[in-house]
C-alpha cells in the first residue's frame, strides 16, 4: 500500500502531541517496509523550520532528517505549485500542496487534520494514523 503522510504526522512524533504513538507506528511500518511511505518536499523544510524555533540548526536539520527517513519525497512541480494556488475547494495553500503531492503517488492521505482535507475525499482516501492502523491492520 501506497501512504502520503501529511506533514502533522511528523510533528506529532518530534513534539510528543496526542496521537504520536499512531504517528510513530506510521512511521515505523514504513522504514519496515510494510507500506510505502511518501511526503511532500514541503515536508523537510517546514520541520526543520518547526525545530529551529527551539533548537540549534544543526539540531533541527538532524531532527527533519532523521524523522522522514524511509520515505520517498514527491517533487514539487510547477503543476502542484499552480493546482494549488487555484484550488478553490480546500482552505489553506499548504494544504492544497500536500493533496496535490499525496494524489499522484499514494491511495491513502494520512493527517492528524482530516476536516482540512473534507473536499478532496472524494478523490483521495483520508484518514488519521489511528484509523488507517484500526482499518488496515498492518503488522508493526
Amino acid at each position: 500500500m501506497k501512504a502520503f503522510l501529511d506533514v502533522n504526522v511528523f510533528v506529532d512524533v518530534l513534539e510528543r502531541r496526542e496521537g504520536w504513538k499512531a504517528s510513530i507506528a506510521m512511521v515505523r511500518l514504513v522504514r519496515a517496509g510494510r507500506i510505502q511511505g511518501y511526503i511532500s518536499a514541503l515536508t523537510p523544510p517546514i520541520l526543520y523550520f518547526l525545530r529551529a524555533r527551539i533548537s540549534s540548526e544543526e539540531e533541527a536539520k538532524e531532527d527533519a532528517k532523521r524523522v522522514i527517513e524511509g520515505f520517498r519525497i514527491v517533487p514539487l512541480s510547477e503543476e502542484i505549485i499552480s493546482l494549488s494556488f487555484d484550488e478553490k475547494r480546500m482552505g489553506d495553500f499548504e494544504d492544497s500542496i500536500q493533496f496535490y503531492s499525496a494524489k499522484p503517488s499514494s491511495e491513502v492521505l494520512i493527517t492528524r487534520n482530516k476536516k482540512d482535507f473534507r473536499a478532496v475525499e472524494n478523490e483521495i482516501e483520508v484518514l488519521t494514523p489511528e484509523e488507517f492502523l484500526e482499518k488496515y491492520k498492518p503488522i508493526p
